[in-house]
């Protein structure tokens, strides 16, 4: 199997092995985003509320709780194979403005 094959799928040919395999993976770090740092967003903490003012966002308020929403939404669409792109989407949205 190769990677642009998993990646973006291909013409069957996956084991069932490896169905479950990226199923469990997906789920684990799905739940792992949004339960280990998406909860903690949520509401967000007068701390990160400054973190987030201080990398020159306008309403740093509000993208600290879109921020949030995003990691636990996302974490959680994620885990259950739900809008699985979109919602890596947005997950990969709030990480770059975390980087």
């Amino acid at each position: 199997m190769k990677l642009r094959e998993v990646l973006f799928g291909g013409s069957g040919g996956a084991s069932p092995q490896a169905d479950v395999g990226l199923m469990l993976l997906r789920g684990f770090t799905g739940l792992a985003l949004a339960l280990a740092h998406g909860l903690s967003k949520i509401p967000p903490q007068p701390r990160f509320v400054e973190m987030v003012g201080g990398f020159g966002l306008p309403a740093p308020e509000l993208f600290a709780w879109a921020s949030g929403f995003a990691e636990l939404g996302g974490g959680l669409l994620l885990a259950f194979g739900l809008l699985t792109r979109p919602a890596a989407l947005l997950v990969f949205a709030n990480m770059m403005v975390a980087v």
